[in-house]
């Protein structure tokens, strides 16, 4: 893509660089604005520096279509970024008289005492367009700057995110418009490591690639994003959804889904499509698997009970393991596995059952059954079988999530009838 559709994206505030405040507005414009077709090539974060604000504007001004900055509108000293824009401009900032009798009708409004550093939010620099705040007392505003478009917003996501789609998507239309169509289609898949996706993707994820075709994994799920660019809409939905299929055929099996990336919500709904019952038995897992699916709406309707037997005795008396399993077996086994999805499927009058005991460390792993072994129980209509899984992470909190995704996939596999092995 040429500069005509690069755009460069700069989050603003000490608390950003401190680490103290997680910067989410990036992602949302990077997201918006590569769904229109143009390229976020440049990500910068910087605290509270006028002077460099400035700097970074005139660099990326020379190669970008636009820059969009986020944060520094505020009242206080420490609110920069329309200093920093007039002084990389070499524009002076002027008073709206319009901006400034609205902020003190809207203080008055409120019982609030109008201060003089609040008139800061009514200067601008000269030339620019000022762009309304609906959510809030800090206008944005818009100014050329050679061949780009500056744009500055709040930094508030709530106040953000209606300014984005109110006031910087039409900008970016009319100033900067698009030389190609884009379309994006994802898919969603579990039970596949990543580097044997990329293996059967090859050429596919070079960055010249049409459709390009991006991997990101997070607890053993993959997320494939298929973007395609053409002369036309059509032409690029038809690309990007062709691939897409061409993608889905290859991996029946791994598919759960192409619009939601949470197990938890799509075996939620396959379970109240189908109306049936679930109960979960954990042990490693401490009730996370229960937490995940009970954060999907309208789960209660197939929902009803959990059990958290993390000591022996606590399987035995609440699931009615038999005491002779563990000793035979130990905790961490599929014997004890079977037994607790079956307990659990009995006693709650569940149809569908999962169960998991495992060994998710640091410490209590042997040469026989190491940190990072989960046994899982699936129980179904009265079938009961266990899955194991051997999982190369070390780390107890990844473990710990990668099980709950393979249970929660592991019932979408006994609902759907499909079988393979899990992600390890």
């Amino acid at each position: 893509m040429g500069t005509a559709s690069r755009v460069a994206i700069v989050s603003t505030g000490d608390e950003l660089v401190l680490g103290t405040t997680l910067d989410t507005n990036a992602g949302a414009i990077a997201r918006t604005l590569a769904a229109l077709g143009y390229e976020p090539a440049s990500f910068l974060v910087l605290g509270d520096d006028e002077e460099a604000l400035a700097d970074a504007v005139t660099r990326l001004s020379a190669d970008h279509a636009a820059i969009v900055i986020t944060g520094g509108l505020g009242p206080t000293l420490d609110d920069v970024t329309r200093h920093a824009v007039a002084r990389a401009a070499g524009v002076v900032l002027v008073q709206d008289a319009r901006v400034l009798a609205e902020l003190r009708a809207l203080f008055a409004s409120r019982g609030r005492t109008f201060l003089p550093a609040n008139e800061r939010q009514a200067l601008f620099p000269a030339g620019s367009t000022v762009l309304d705040n609906p959510g809030g007392t800090a206008p944005g505003f818009a100014l050329a700057l050679g061949g780009a478009l500056v744009v500055a917003l709040p930094g508030p996501p709530r106040e953000m995110l209606p300014m984005l789609e109110g006031e910087l998507v039409p900008r970016l239309l009319r100033n900067a418009p698009r030389a190609h169509a884009v379309a994006a289609r994802a898919l969603h898949l579990f039970g596949l490591a990543e580097s044997a996706l990329a293996e059967e993707l090859g050429a596919a994820m070079h960055r010249g690639a049409n459709p390009l075709v991006g991997v990101t994994a997070k607890d053993g799920v993959l997320s494939v994003t298929v973007r395609a660019t053409a002369a036309t809409a059509a032409e690029a939905e038809a690309l990007a959804g062709g691939h897409a299929d061409a993608l889905a055929r290859r991996f029946p099996a791994q598919l759960f889904s192409r619009d939601e990336p949470d197990l938890a919500r799509v075996l939620g709904a396959e379970l109240r499509a189908r109306r049936v019952s679930i109960a979960l038995a954990e042990s490693c897992t401490g009730g996370l698997l229960a937490a995940r699916l009970t954060s999907v709406p309208g789960i209660s309707a197939v929902f009803g009970r959990g059990w958290v037997t993390y000591a022996n005795a606590a399987k035995v008396e609440e699931l009615g393991v038999p005491a002779e399993l563990l000793e035979r077996h130990g905790a961490v086994s599929g014997a004890v596995a079977c037994a607790m999805a079956a307990g659990a499927a009995r006693r709650a009058n569940a149809r569908l059952a999962l169960a998991i005991t495992g060994v998710a460390g640091p410490d209590g792993g042997t040469p026989e059954k190491p940190v990072g072994l989960v046994w899982f129980g699936v129980a179904i209509d009265g079938v009961v079988h266990a899955e194991e899984r051997r999982f190369v992470a070390r780390e107890r909190e990844l473990i710990r999530a990668l099980a709950v995704n393979t249970a929660l996939d592991l019932g979408r596999r006994a609902l759907s009838g499909l079988s393979g092995d899990a992600a390890r």
